[in-house]
């Protein structure tokens, strides 16, 4: 197997995992019922990128996270070890028009979102309840999220059902990639974040055949696909408007295109900052994993 490095030292960039934004008044709520049961038989979403490909690529490794599935193809755990600690969890379950992502530290209860979807099997609405702990007392809040897209599928923007403050907006290119991320940070005002996929070099722009969420979407969650159409290269230049400084990443990627190394270097000073490695599991298409 021939691996290609592809290393960028003379572009910015801005990391991908940007959290989502919510200005509202939160107020203490019941939990969510914990009894959403695993019903719905069809696939969410496609891992295939051409007919001619004979298997379905499943992530399983994302960095320190496992990610598991079951028979289905469809997303069930993803387990992250704490040093020192108990692992943090998120688990799935699948109901008609919904999915429910529970993340839990042992038997403590950190968040439960419950995932609307359309009738494309895209996310329409969530409802996420976050427990915070306050002088050893565990509070719940809840906060709603309302998601549009354009008229090509792609994600418009998202933001907080109750107020006009909190949320992101996207802007894309005629290949269908965000080259902008607009976080609105109050009434009138946004901090925006803009994204390249041109490698320094003259090298090529790279296939992205497994993309995973984008700035402000991963932190509702980071793996389904049910935000819209994803992008089709892989980033190589993110800045934030008013800073000189960014982020830059290098791939390494498998005889079959698929990322197994991302590195993300600093822009000035070119420091590493993070080394993340990626796995994959395959099986026939239509046959059981």
């Amino acid at each position: 197997m021939l691996n290609k490095t592809h290393f960028f030292k003379s572009t910015l960039f801005i990391t991908l995992a940007i959290g989502s934004f919510a200005c509202q008044n939160d107020n203490p709520v019941d939990p969510m019922p914990t009894d959403a049961a695993s019903a719905a038989t069809a696939r969410i979403g496609s891992d295939v990128d051409s007919p001619n490909f004979p298997q379905v690529h499943k992530l399983t490794k994302h960095g320190q996270a496992t990610l598991t599935y079951n028979n289905d193809g469809r997303l069930m755990n993803v387990t992250t070890p704490v040093r020192g600690s108990l692992a943090i969890q998120t688990d799935y379950t699948y109901s008609p028009g919904k999915i429910r992502a529970f993340t839990h530290q042992g038997k403590v209860k950190l968040r439960d979102e419950t995932f609307m979807l359309d009738a494309s099997g895209r996310c329409k609405e969530s409802a996420e309840v976050i427990t915070v702990v306050n002088n050893n007392v565990p509070l719940t809040y809840l906060r709603e999220w309302k998601f549009t897209y354009n008229e090509k599928g792609q994600l418009l923007n998202f933001q907080n059902k109750n107020s006009c403050v909190g949320g992101f907006g996207y802007g894309y290119n005629a290949d269908g990639d965000v080259t902008s991320v607009s976080e609105f940070t109050g009434i009138g005002s946004s901090d925006n974040t803009k994204i390249g996929y041109t490698p320094a070099g003259g090298d090529p722009i790279m296939n992205d055949k497994y993309p995973l969420n984008v700035l402000g979407v991963n932190e509702h969650d980071a793996y389904l696909r049910i935000f819209g159409k994803p992008g089709k290269h892989l980033v190589t230049l993110v800045t934030k408007q008013g800073s000189l400084d960014g982020d830059y990443y290098s791939y390494v990627l498998d005889a079959d295109g698929y990322v197994t190394q991302r590195k993300q270097y600093k822009l000035i000073g070119s420091s590493l900052v993070d080394t993340k490695s990626y796995a994959y599991v395959t099986a026939n298409i239509g046959m059981p994993f």
